[in-house]
């Protein structure tokens, strides 16, 4: 139907089309190399974008389709069609925002006089990843170091699952060697989540630590295990052989909370 009133014109005249260029970048984004090469990630829906964005995460671009909050709009913000969205998104039913943003550059320095930091090693499931620092946050772990071999937290997976985490949360990622290295120059005890260790209810906090969560099906390597504390949730191991990586990590962070009244 060809638009002819006036009012119908001048609508049209703010909808941006996305261009080529644009939908190959943010669809590359779905790989690990081009976020690394670009520094970029993907966040969508109206909460998580508004999180992101109030926290100070800076924005590349912002897309919408329709009208969208006063503290989004600016240069960097563009109203697109519902079809150009769905053509981007990365989720199965398309949102009203679709946001790309520099990703965060931590470094260790602030690492350094934090009492707690959660150490995940080789966590694959971007699912676990994201529960697990929304969990951290919860309790108020803002620190989270992670292996080489984990799931890259700037996935869209990940952003999505984290529910805005990533905008209050310092991540830094290295070899486990180097996280050893760390722990030993600035007197952190390591603590392992393990099958066999101290049960959590009985366990003795020190004032640094840094809590290692394994891959969810070899757990924390041999090098990690050997260089800290176990630490466990007793269950009965004869009818579940073990706990998902989220759900056990969730549980050793609130024991470690309560131990600390938070």
């Amino acid at each position: 139907m060809m638009c002819v009133d006036l009012a119908c014109i001048l609508a049209l005249k703010f909808i941006t089309v996305v261009t080529k260029n644009s939908e190959k970048l943010i669809r590359g984004l779905a790989l690990r190399k081009n976020r690394k090469k670009t520094g970029l990630f993907i966040a969508e829906g109206l909460k998580l974008v508004t999180d992101f964005v109030s926290s100070g995460v800076e924005v590349d671009i912002i897309y919408h389709v329709g009208p969208i909050a006063a503290d989004l709009q600016g240069d960097r913000t563009m109203e697109i069609s519902e079809s150009d969205m769905k053509r981007i998104t990365f989720l199965e039913t398309a949102s009203s925002v679709l946001a790309v943003f520099h990703q965060k550059n931590e470094d260790l320095k602030s690492f350094v006089n934090a009492p707690f930091i959660l150490l995940l090693d080789r966590v694959q499931d971007p699912g676990n990843l994201g529960t697990l620092l929304r969990t951290a946050l919860w309790y108020g772990i803002d620190h989270i170091a992670l292996v080489s071999g984990t799931a890259d937290a700037w996935s869209p997976k990940v952003v999505q699952a984290s529910m805005s985490a990533l905008a209050h949360v310092k991540v830094v990622l290295l070899e486990e060697q180097e996280w050893l290295t760390f722990a030993s120059d600035n007197q952190f005890d390591l603590v392992i989540a393990d099958m066999n260790g101290t049960p959590a209810k009985s366990f003795e906090w020190s004032s640094k630590q840094i809590l290692v969560m394994g891959n969810e099906g070899q757990g924390a390597s041999d090098i990690l295990k050997s260089s800290g504390r176990s630490i466990t949730l007793p269950g009965d191991a004869s009818k579940m052989e073990s706990l998902n990586v989220a759900v056990s990590g969730a549980t050793l962070l609130y024991e470690y909370a309560s131990s600390r009244r938070f």
